[in-house]
Parts: C-alpha cells; sequence; structure tokens
C-alpha cells in the first residue's frame, strides 16, 4: 500500500530563533518609526495620544465599536452629572 501523504519537514530551533529574530527587529523598527511619527504630531501641536488611539482603533476596524462606547460613556457622564 503506497503512502501519498507528504512528510512535514520542521525547522531547526535555531532557524525558528532567527525567523524569529528578523521580526523582533522589524517590530523595533517599527516602533521607533511609531515614536518619532507621534514625537511630530506633538510639535505640531497635535493630541498624539488621542491620534495614535484614532488610527489604531481604524487600523483594526474597530473605530464604530469605540464611538459606541463613548456614546455609553458621555451618555452617563451627563446621567450623573445631571443629579448633582
Amino acid at each position: 500500500m503506497e503512502n501519498n501523504q507528504e512528510v512535514k519537514k520542521f525547522k531547526t530551533k535555531a532557524e525558528y530563533v532567527e525567523m524569529l529574530k528578523r521580526e523582533f527587529y522589524q517590530i523595533e523598527s517599527i516602533m521607533e518609526t511609531v515614536s518619532e511619527i507621534k514625537a511630530e504630531m506633538k510639535e505640531a501641536g497635535f493630541d498624539a495620544t488621542l491620534l495614535v488611539k484614532v488610527a489604531k482603533a481604524l487600523a483594526e476596524s474597530r473605530a464604530d465599536e469605540v464611538i459606541e462606547k463613548n456614546e455609553i460613556f458621555a451618555d452617563t457622564v451627563e446621567e450623573v452629572r445631571s443629579t448633582y
């Protein structure tokens, strides 16, 4: 009986470490770029924290969810304030 199943060949530990190391270098480079962009936004007078949250929500396709949560937050604040 002939076995036509393909045998999966795994990489060595060193190869996996090298693959991850390259990814970590890329992450580090990206984080440096993000920091530079944040600094530039602050220098331009923008609220960098807010813009980062907006960009992240848009990138994760969660903008509508964030907007809805903020509306609920705003409604709750108004409700509580009205009891003062």
